[in-house]
């Protein structure tokens, strides 16, 4: 065989791994020296696999690859094995997609439980179950809200939320809430999409779950005791 002919099943692994849904989450994250061994060992797994059927269909029934040889009386060897398995690689990941791998969100969470790092956990469980959470910036912004776009394991530089509430950081850190978003929800006046906010991840310094009952409960408290400037939000904005 030629080896320039590898080529084409170093493109069939590299096509799998990249675009078939099961696969290209998780190597996402990978860095591009194991991305390079991974693509190795696909390609290699799918030309064994090809060249196993070219000679079982040759041994059992060799018509098909007489009539393919007069037909195409190319002189290079093993050409079409190889051009075969790309295009049966294509093929064969594209009708998978749609068949079976259309649900990107579930095998995008799949892959963030395996791979993800923290802060892509959190956010996949917030996005999953309309969870709060409460987003501190560097700027001692802070936003509360839901997820609404699952990121992308170990590639997402920017993080999608649906806001609730939001303010600043007093010199304590205590959180000052300035703006209530669900007003507007519940009026409708907004679609919630054009409500969505970006955060780039590099500017949140903080992010965790967020209880707005167990906060107000907190503050009540503590506000009662003497101990909290902040008071309950509920007072402040409903």
């Amino acid at each position: 065989m030629p080896w320039n002919l590898l080529i084409l099943p170093l493109i069939s692994g590299y096509y799998l791994l990249s675009r078939c849904a099961y696969f290209k989450f998780k190597n996402q994250h990978l860095d591009r020296q194991r991305l390079i061994f991974d693509t190795i060992l696909a390609g290699i797994f799918i030309l064994s696999i090809t060249f196993s059927l070219r000679y079982l269909v040759e041994y059992f029934i060799p018509g098909p690859i007489f009539l393919i040889y007069q037909i195409f009386p190319i002189e290079i060897p093993f050409i079409g094995t190889t051009f075969s398995s790309f295009m049966a690689i294509v093929l064969l990941t594209e009708l998978t997609n749609a068949l079976f791998f259309n649900d990107k969100i579930k095998y995008k969470a799949s892959a963030i439980a395996k791979v993800g790092n923290e802060l892509e956990i959190l956010l996949t469980k917030s996005a999953l179950n309309l969870g709060l959470l409460q987003f501190t910036l560097d700027s001692d912004k802070f936003y509360i809200g839901t997820v609404v776009e699952l990121p992308t394991p170990s590639k997402a530089d920017y993080t999608v939320i649906l806001p609730m509430f939001s303010g600043y950081r007093d010199e304590e850190k205590g959180l000052v809430f300035t703006t209530n978003y669900f007003p507007v929800f519940l009026k409708g006046q907004e679609d919630s999409k054009d409500l969505a906010l970006v955060i780039p991840t590099d500017r949140i310094v903080t992010a965790s779950h967020f209880d707005l009952e167990m906060y107000e409960q907190f503050n009540k408290k503590s506000y009662q005791a003497g101990g909290s400037k902040i008071p309950p939000p509920t007072k402040m904005l409903f």
